[in-house]
């Protein structure tokens, strides 16, 4: 008698459990791994880690566009430019170079960036332009063939002759577009 018992109530839980594991009927994409152009739009910000006392140390936030070529599914390069506004010191204008290198290829998908330039002061061109570099990781979420998410966190040094040297913990979210 137990045994009528249990057998149907063990079937019912099992149907229940493997109906769990039905997926959904979008499929995976993965973003065009194919050469071509390419171009990231990404919000910016950062904070500053030590040297707060020096102008353009504390903190920034600010917005970027990077339009380059996608060589495969694993490389990309190219230039950007943008704004970043500094906490109570004014405006500086990024122009770099940008590397882009994704580890696997699926949707959602591990990356490292490096970006390094010039960080123009339109106020005092001579004695406040900077150079900067960023290494960065991040992910990068695959929403269709052509766009993706990303977002990544890295370390932003920047330097000029005669000021000290300022680092940053930053983070960047936006989006990256395959033409």
């Amino acid at each position: 008698m137990k045994r009528l018992i249990i057998i149907p109530i063990f079937i019912f839980v099992a149907a229940g459990v493997s109906g769990q594991l039905v997926r959904p009927n979008r499929p995976l994409v993965i973003l065009d791994g194919k050469s071509g152009y390419i171009t990231v739009n990404e919000f910016v910000a950062g904070t500053g880690l030590a040297g707060l006392s020096t102008p353009f140390s504390k903190g920034y936030f600010g917005f970027t566009t990077m339009h380059g070529f996608q060589a495969n599914e694993t490389f990309m390069v190219g230039a950007g430019t943008g704004v970043f506004y500094y906490y109570g010191d004014g405006l500086l204008i990024p122009l770099y170079a940008d590397i882009r290198i994704r580890l696997s290829q699926s949707f959602l998908a591990p990356c490292l960036s490096g970006a390094a330039g010039m960080l123009l002061n339109p106020e005092n061109f001579d004695a406040g332009t900077r150079m900067f570099i960023n290494p960065a990781a991040g992910l990068l979420y695959s929403s269709s063939r052509k766009l993706a998410i990303n977002f990544s966190a890295g370390l932003h040094i920047q330097m000029a002759p005669n000021i000290s040297r300022a680092s940053f913990l930053n983070i960047k979210g936006g989006f990256t577009y395959k033409f």
